[in-house]
């Protein structure tokens, strides 16, 4: 027998989705044919048979996270049989289990099992993720069976200790409001990466507001933006860099890898636009339109999807004027740009008198960490930024 364990799949991540299986128990299959296709939170992955062989056993079902190097496939080799266990062996095992017996409750859980071995009922902490929060064996027990975390429950007991009544109350709030869904896949990898710079990150946002009345009729907002980030990276290299936290220190990166955030239904992606100081403003038109399409088909490769040194965010082509934009170690900048207004002002020249026009405006949100980045060295780079975008070409 061999088991084939989940490979790396390329992209450096350590966990993968059953998306869906392509053989099942019993068949004989082939090398090189399909197996199984995995969700990562990058790409969807085929993956195919590593031999000639006859699936014994299936580690997972459609929907499970499989990790890397865990157990995905049992195959019997070509040629071989299964051994049976001996009887010796298996009455060995059967006397080495303990007693159970079974015993009528008259509690909302109905029948218990319980073993000769008798539980000390006394109170304690529960997990790690439960810090100081106390609770009975049988409780904890209790909890378990209907997957609730103790740490979610509002103790009603002496000392602060939980007791069946809480548990079974946030049972009946959990049925009123639904079954838990847990997140997979895009959505699964962004909750670990807020939660990394929520825990990592020292953020600071500076907001204003650029006049782009002169070109946004018939410019390109997004291309425009970038070359002005280019401009602003080139006089304030700080803020296109990476930051280690373990060492406590920077990498200032010379070429500006900008990362484009892009919404789509499973998730976000942000793939990556290297050496982005380089294109011309057609060229980057034709890179933006070819990375949202491969995203979309859920075809973009894992290098696409990493490696940018300060990202943008175009949030305002949807709704809201400022916002906070998160910023993702190791980088240490990101670029928000909100809904454009419209705005009077006067308007003077030497031939001509004051008189009032409509300005356009691009709301601009930069949020900076405050680690690796001075305030000065934010505002500068803002108001490079800005003054770019004041041009009329």
């Amino acid at each position: 027998m061999h088991i084939f364990k989940l490979p790396d799949l390329g992209e450096g991540l350590p966990e993968a989705e059953i998306v869906e299986w392509f053989i099942k128990p019993g068949d004989v299959v082939t090398a090189d044919q399909l197996m199984v296709s995995m969700e990562t939170a990058k790409a969807i992955v085929e993956i195919p048979c590593p031999e000639s062989a006859t699936v014994l056993k299936l580690y997972g079902e459609s929907g499970d996270i499989i990790h890397t190097g865990d157990p995905l496939v049992e195959f019997l080799e070509e040629g071989a049989s299964e051994e049976p266990v001996p009887d010796q062996q298996v009455m060995s095992e059967q006397q080495s289990e303990p007693t159970v017996k079974s015993t009528a409750s008259t509690s909302v859980v109905g029948k218990l099992t319980t073993s000769d071995v008798k539980l000390k009922e006394t109170a304690q902490s529960v997990s790690s993720n439960s810090i100081g929060v106390k609770a009975t064996p049988a409780v904890r027990a209790l909890a378990h069976r209907y997957n609730i975390d103790l740490g979610i429950v509002t103790p009603s007991g002496p000392h602060s200790t939980i007791t069946a009544n809480d548990v079974e109350r946030v049972v009946k709030i959990f049925a009123d409001v639904g079954e838990l869904v847990p997140l997979k896949g895009v959505r699964r990898s962004m909750a670990k990466a807020m939660t990394q710079a929520h825990t990592e990150v020292v953020p600071v946002t500076l907001h204003d507001d650029a006049n782009i009345t002169s070109w946004f009729a018939q410019g390109d907002i997004t291309v425009r933006m970038i070359r002005a980030m280019a401009l602003a990276c080139e006089a304030e290299p700080a803020l296109n860099a990476w930051y280690d936290s373990h060492s406590i220190g920077r990498r200032i990166i010379k070429s500006m890898h900008l990362g484009l955030a892009v919404d789509t239904q499973d998730g976000l992606f942000v793939p990556v636009i290297r050496d982005a100081q380089s294109y011309s403003a057609e060229a980057m038109r034709d890179k933006i339109n070819t990375l949202k399409e491969l995203v979309s088909q859920r075809k973009i490769a894992a290098d696409d999807l990493r490696g940018n040194t300060i990202t943008l965010s175009n949030f305002g082509s949807m709704v809201g004027k400022y916002a906070n934009p998160i910023v993702m170690p190791p980088t240490v900048a990101i670029l928000g740009t909100g809904r454009l207004f419209q705005q009077l002002a006067y308007a003077k020249s030497d031939d001509t008198k004051a008189q009032i026009i409509e300005q356009t405006f691009l709301p601009l949100s930069l949020t900076f960490d405050h680690r690796s980045i001075t305030g000065g060295e934010a505002a500068r780079f803002l108001a490079v930024l800005m003054a770019d975008l004041a041009l009329e070409s």
